[in-house]
């Protein structure tokens, strides 16, 4: 009995060790580099057309030339894809201005066409992140791992965002169908911002204060999913906050992962 007591124990200490070195192993794996990235957001909605007509290809546009980055779609109120909380999250620092299709490139308002390539032209970033994900069911899990490249005064947040693409937004998809595109019989809705990894907050969570060089942040997340959605992916954004600065919450890197 004894022996086989001493048995039972080696074997949970060695697969607790198994479990912790593939953990490790899965962070490890991760590869933050200080090379820009972007970020674009547009705010649309279904029933808006000048948001299909021009609104549409300059985001897509922004997501050739930014391919790494993250490019999201926040639909608005009366559309089915409106997420009220994240996309007043996002409204309340990155305004909409005047009215939708509305464009932010990075912490650039009201974004041209080139905003993008200027951006990702930019030089390095001060920090990078990566991530993975895994969907079980209806669970994402997201590992990260932010690595800051300069040291650096303030605080840092991390946001991880779900979201979507190839929704049917064609003339025969009923709620879905976009207004003002070239092809209505082929539309499809992409980019679209699903869910956070902090609820209601499109901007995360402070993950440093105050980073040194070399400093690194590993986070895990879990986040729910609904069955409905298509393929969901995960993007990261890190944001360094400035109290008086418009917006607030400035754009430093991002990282998609499909």
């Amino acid at each position: 009995m004894k022996k086989l007591t001493l048995f039972l124990l080696a074997f949970v200490l060695i697969a607790s060790a198994c479990k912790k070195d593939e953990e490790e192993e899965e962070t490890n794996s991760l590869n933050p580099t200080a090379a820009q990235n972007g970020f674009a957001i547009n705010y649309t909605a279904t029933w808006c057309g000048p948001c299909g007509n021009w609104g549409a290809p300059r985001i897509h546009k922004f997501a050739e030339d930014g391919p790494k980055g993250a490019v999201i779609t926040a639909h608005a109120s009366g559309d089915p894809m409106h997420v009220a909380a994240l996309y007043s999250s996002f409204s309340s620092d990155r305004a909409i201005g005047s009215g939708i299709p509305s464009f932010w490139a990075g912490d650039q308002s009201s974004a041209g066409d080139g905003a993008m390539l200027a951006l990702v032209g930019s030089g390095d970033a001060k920090a990078g992140v990566d991530l993975s994900f895994e969907v079980s069911g209806t669970t994402m899990t997201v590992k990260t791992l932010t690595k800051f490249f300069s040291p650096d005064a303030g605080d840092y947040y991390l946001s991880v965002l779900v979201l979507e693409d190839g929704i049917d937004g064609s003339a025969t998809s009923g709620q879905y169908k976009q207004n003002g595109v070239a092809n209505p019989d082929t539309y499809k809705h992409d980019f679209v911002l699903r869910a956070s990894s902090v609820s209601g907050s499109a901007y995360g969570e402070k993950i440093v204060s105050n980073p040194s060089n070399d400093t690194e942040v590993s986070k895990d997340y879990s986040i729910t999913l609904d069955a409905s959605w298509n393929s969901p992916y995960a993007v990261a954004i890190i944001w360094r906050i400035d109290a008086t600065g418009t917006p607030q919450y400035k754009y430093i890197n991002a990282i998609k992962r499909k």
